[in-house]
């Protein structure tokens, strides 16, 4: 991201410090002689001092930047008596008055807040101008307060880094309410800027349209290639699940070896760390257990697992464990994902770490989503392949106002993009994505001459069963899209002849596996997305079943190869 500061303000006298500060001539002056040119960007800037004109500092409901101070004193008097708060009686006079150091008194949750102080620094790589990084403070700003607070706003350039500082009054003009800075302790005993953070991801869409470079977690710029990068990672999680549910369910070491043969993981304790493989995957390098847990490396060495043994009362028998597992596996199968395509219109800008997506998120609220890419791929035809699963978070920015920002989970984002935008979402079925996993480590045993009949047999037979799984699924989406097809139908009829409908009605849409509710165009729509599903898979299924004869193919040729070779030896 963009690197931010924050500040709180607490005195007026810092307040009017902080504004001068920001607008410090040495620090502003831009060297350049362009006057008009200064003068159309920045069109409030109307002090007649030739030397502010030059510098790059603006503000927002702010009638003169050089008392700035005052004006956001004057906001904070204008509601403090519209709330009746801070006022006092002057026997004297016989006349309500406020006086100043009210405003800065303690409240209930601690010392007054009278403004915040926010730093944008940029790095000299981003090649951006000062006029550039001003305006990204500004279109920042607006969006942070939904233009309701009064702000100044001024580009330092005395350092290799430009930098804006921005002072934001905290009494809402519009409201006269304070601005909800909030900051929250964390689980591990930290305390999170939560409104900083905010700042920040409004700051980053901005910064990133503009061409700043924006430092994300995400270490790949596609799906296919976070999900190749993460193969090392995923090997190391199926190998902890697989230790920890056998740990579970050994009564001894012997007892623990066995079963996890029949998990398919390799394992030898020969060395100072125990080593690991999976047998039913594409992993070619062995993984230590030190690296199984960071803070444990022990925890999967030989010593520690006798040990934990030892505790063990219950006996499963090998078939139990391998029953067990399966199913375990199969629970967790079900939290798969969605696939969206959406178009080129849909997103507001692209950058390297992903894309900022428009959404629609109700009536008249629409806004952007960034979606790291990570979890997106680039099609042919120009439109993009997202990738997402229910409980995914999203952070929706409401480009007119803040206050309307929340997060979304992924169940929710797909829900608005069918709603609003118009994009048919598709429930990806499990057994796709197994079945990808499964080619793609066929292919990459044969790529790297692994040999290991074991392996590569169990891959292939696990490619085989989920093969036949693929073709009962095609079977049940031809046979549900059937059924759809002929509530349409119905409902149809009853629409156009304003049929009321009946509970035998009623039932009949039930067997159908329809909704009574649903209307003739839901109807429509769900059998659109049936068919593009039952179209993706019945693909995928004909790809595979043509790439397995290929590779089953390869291995026979292989086969003769070796045959061949022993042959010629005698």
């Amino acid at each position: 991201m963009v690197y931010t500061k924050h500040f709180n303000i607490h005195t007026t006298k810092h307040l009017t410090q902080a504004k001068d500060y920001v607008e410090n001539a040495d620090k502003t002056l831009v060297d350049n002689d362009n006057k008009s040119h200064l003068d159309n960007i920045f069109p409030y800037i109307t002090n007649d001092d030739k030397t502010i004109s030059k510098q790059l500092v603006s503000g927002h409901l702010v009638n003169d930047l050089m008392k700035a101070s005052d004006e956001f004193i004057f906001t904070k008097k204008m509601a403090a008596i519209s709330s009746g708060k801070d006022i006092n009686f002057d026997p004297k006079t016989k006349k309500l008055i406020l006086d100043t150091k009210d405003i800065e008194k303690r409240n209930g949750r601690g010392q007054a807040i009278l403004g915040h102080h926010l730093i944008q620094s940029f790095s000299p790589e981003d090649n951006l101008t000062a006029e550039e990084i001003h305006e990204i403070g500004r279109k920042t700003m607006l969006e942070f307060t939904g233009g309701e607070y009064e702000f100044i706003i001024a580009t330092h350039t005395d350092q290799e880094h430009i930098h804006n500082h921005i002072v934001v009054n905290s009494t809402n003009s519009v409201t006269g309410k304070a601005m909800d800075w909030k900051i929250v302790n964390t689980k591990n005993g930290k305390r999170l800027d939560q409104t900083k953070a905010l700042f920040e991801k409004i700051s980053d869409k901005h910064a990133s349209k503009a061409g700043a470079k924006i430092i994300e977690k995400s270490p790949k710029n596609s799906h296919l290639k976070y999900t190749m990068w993460q193969t090392e990672k995923i090997f190391k999680s199926k190998i902890k699940q697989r230790l920890d549910f056998l740990l579970a369910h050994s009564s001894d070491l012997v007892d623990f070896q066995i079963k996890a043969e029949s998990l398919n993981l390799h394992m030898d304790f020969s060395k100072k760390w125990a080593t690991y493989r999976l047998l039913d995957q594409a992993q070619i390098k062995n993984t230590r257990s030190r690296s199984l847990s960071k803070k444990n490396p022990e925890r999967y060495n030989l010593e520690n697992i006798e040990a934990q043994l030892k505790e063990n009362d219950a006996v499963f028998s090998v078939d139990d464990v391998i029953q067990l597992y399966q199913e375990k596996e199969e629970t967790a199968k079900q939290d798969f994902d969605y696939q969206v395509t959406v178009e080129p219109w849909q997103i507001e800008h692209w950058t390297e770490k992903g894309f900022y997506l428009n959404v629609d998120f109700g009536a008249a609220n629409r806004g952007q989503i960034f979606i790291g890419a990570f979890k997106v791929d680039r099609l042919d035809d120009g439109n993009f392949n997202l990738f997402i699963k229910k409980k995914d978070f999203f952070y929706f920015m409401n480009e007119k106002n803040s206050t309307r920002n929340r997060y979304m989970t992924g169940d929710t984002l797909v829900r608005q993009l069918s709603l609003y935008n118009g994009t048919i979402p598709l429930k990806k079925e499990p057994v796709m994505s197994r079945i990808s996993e499964l080619v793609n480590s066929i292919n990459f045993l044969f790529e790297h001459d692994v040999s290991d009949g074991k392996q590569l047999e169990n891959l292939r037979m696990e490619l085989l069963k989920s093969l036949d799984e693929s073709y009962e699924k095609i079977e049940t989406k031809d046979e549900s899209i059937s059924k759809m097809l002929q509530a349409a139908k119905l409902k149809w009829q009853l629409e156009k002849d304003d049929i009321v409908l009946t509970d035998e009605l009623e039932q009949e849409f039930k067997s159908l596996g329809v909704e009574p509710e649903k209307s003739y165009q839901d109807i429509q729509a769900a059998i659109k997305v049936a068919r593009v599903e039952r179209k993706i898979l019945s693909d995928q299924f004909d790809e595979v079943t043509e790439e397995l004869n290929h590779l089953q193919g390869i291995q026979t040729m292989a086969d003769r190869l070796d045959k061949d070779d022993l042959k010629a030896s005698l």
